[in-house]
């Protein structure tokens, strides 16, 4: 008989404020995890951090440390990030770097911070990162250069970040979601647009939050204890199609 796998119970999440943050942050206190959010406003339950920041990023980390008595967190699961589309001739370097910072940069500084405390306590963690169906395939309706090449590093970044963690115990995955109903989704009020964007997508709606959120919890938790270094899609098949 296989030995029963304990879920997480301290998880922080990144981008709780809205979107599928928050309804991670939601679905894994509805399941009894103990949760601490991140988000660029404070909140009740979340605390404040500019993600690009390395400074404000350590910060925050101090107060998750203080939050819970010095025990590590067993996962994070990190979403906040920018959504910006525009032609790639018009795209300056300015809007590049910009997108970049969160998206990657910010990947990385949520990652490590989570990691060294993972680590540190010998018990290792899980780490699960936001990609999106941008990093593998183009949009000429929406083009966003920079976007899908901050999504592409996220990637790659996940795949990096589980060789060198897993000697740890530290699992390192990225989810990559579709085109998802949060406040993100720029289509929902272009009624042309939104019946485009759903004959690309076999399922034929949009996702929502709680769908991504549910498979973010599962690599959040020991039910993916032997998965580490993937990108899992959550698109309603459009990435097949």
């Amino acid at each position: 008989m296989s030995a029963v796998v304990e879920a997480p119970r301290r998880l922080v999440v990144s981008g709780a404020g809205s979107g599928i943050g928050r309804a991670a942050a939601a679905l894994a206190r509805e399941r009894g995890w103990s949760v601490l959010g991140l988000d660029l406003t404070g909140a009740e339950g979340i605390i404040a951090c500019d993600i690009t920041d390395e400074e404000s990023v350590r910060r925050a980390f101090d107060r998750v440390d203080e939050a819970w008595g010095g025990a590590a967190p067993d996962a994070v699961v990190h979403c906040a990030g920018v959504y910006r589309f525009g032609p790639a001739v018009t795209t300056g370097a300015a809007a590049w770097d910009a997108v970049l910072a969160v998206n990657a940069r910010g990947s990385l500084l949520v990652a490590s911070a989570a990691a060294r405390r993972m680590i540190d306590s010998g018990r290792g963690g899980s780490v699960t990162l936001l990609s999106s169906i941008a990093a593998a395939r183009g949009d000429a309706g929406e083009p966003s250069a920079a976007y899908s090449a901050s999504k592409g590093a996220v990637e790659a970044l996940t795949r990096q970040l589980a060789v060198e963690w897993g000697p740890y115990g530290v699992r390192c995955n990225a989810v990559a979601p579709g085109v998802i109903d949060t406040p993100m989704t720029t289509v929902s009020g272009d009624p042309e647009a939104f019946e485009q964007v759903l004959r690309r997508i076999p399922a034929r709606r949009l996702g929502t939050a709680e769908e991504v959120a549910r498979v973010c919890l599962f690599l959040a938790s020991g039910e993916s204890a032997y998965v580490s270094g993937t990108v899992i899609a959550v698109d309603g098949g459009q990435s097949a199609s």
